[in-house]
C-alpha cells in the first residue's frame, strides 16, 4: 500500500512541474488564436513576460510591477501597482495588457513611467526631459484612444505593431510631433495618443509586425 501512495505522489508532482514549466513558456511563445492576455498566472510567469519587453541589460535589474487602471465613481481614475521584484536602475517592466491577441509587455524609464501614470490618471505629465520605453515583443491595438473592450472577442479589427521603442519628449518640445502620422494602419514612426491625452508618444518600429526582437550588448557573441 505504501508503495502504492508514493507511486502516486510522485506522478502528481511530476504532472505539476510539467504542467508548470509549459505555463511559463506561455509567457513569451505567441498566444493560441482566439485568445487573450491575462494577468491570471504566477508571479514566476508575469515576471518572465515582464522582462521579455526589454534588452537585458535593463531587464536584469529591473523593477517589475503589475498594474491595473481602476476607475473613480467621481472621474478619473487610479493606478493600483503590485511589486513583483525589486529592482535598482530606475526601469521598469510590466507584463501584457490583459485581453490583447498578442503579448505586449513593456519596460520604460523612470521619466517614461511618470508620462503613463499621469496620462492614465488624466493629469498633465509635466515632463522636463526625455523618456524611453521598450516593448521588443510588439503589440495589439484596437485604434488611438479606444477604450479597452469588455469582450476582446468581439473587437473587429486590431491593429498589429511589430518591436518598437517609445520616446516622450517634454512638455516644451511635444510640438514636434504635431505633423508626424498618427495612422496604426501605415507602417514606419507613428504618433500615438493615450486616453486622449494632448502629450503624444513617438513610435519608432524596429522590426515588422509578428517578429521578435532578441538584444545583444555590443561585443557580445550572437552565436
Amino acid at each position: 500500500m505504501n508503495g502504492v501512495f508514493t507511486y502516486v505522489t510522485v506522478c502528481i508532482l511530476v504532472f505539476s512541474t510539467q504542467a508548470f514549466a509549459e505555463d511559463l513558456s506561455s509567457a513569451t511563445d505567441p498566444l493560441p488564436p482566439g485568445t487573450f492576455t491575462s494577468h491570471q498566472h504566477s508571479d514566476e510567469w508575469l515576471i518572465k513576460n515582464a522582462l521579455s519587453a526589454g534588452p537585458d541589460w535593463i531587464t536584469d535589474k529591473a523593477t517589475v510591477k503589475v498594474m491595473d487602471m481602476h476607475s473613480e465613481t467621481s472621474g478619473g481614475g487610479h493606478m493600483m501597482e503590485r511589486v513583483l521584484r525589486q529592482g535598482s536602475n530606475g526601469w521598469t517592466c510590466m507584463p501584457d495588457v490583459p485581453g490583447r491577441p498578442q503579448h505586449d509587455p513593456m519596460c520604460g524609464d523612470e521619466t517614461m513611467m511618470k508620462w503613463l501614470k499621469a496620462v492614465m490618471a488624466g493629469e498633465k505629465p509635466n515632463i522636463d526631459r526625455v523618456g524611453l520605453s521598450y516593448m521588443l515583443m510588439g503589440e495589439a491595438r484596437q485604434g488611438q484612444n479606444v477604450p479597452p473592450a469588455k469582450d476582446p472577442s468581439k473587437v473587429k479589427e486590431w491593429f498589429y505593431i511589430g518591436p518598437h521603442i517609445m520616446i516622450v519628449l517634454p512638455d516644451s518640445d511635444t510640438a514636434a510631433l504635431r505633423d508626424i502620422s498618427q495612422d496604426l494602419a501605415q507602417d514606419g514612426a507613428y504618433a500615438t495618443s493615450i486616453n486622449h491625452s494632448p502629450n503624444l508618444l513617438w513610435v519608432i518600429p524596429v522590426g515588422k509586425k509578428g517578429e521578435r526582437i532578441k538584444s545583444y550588448p555590443p561585443g557580445q557573441n550572437r552565436n
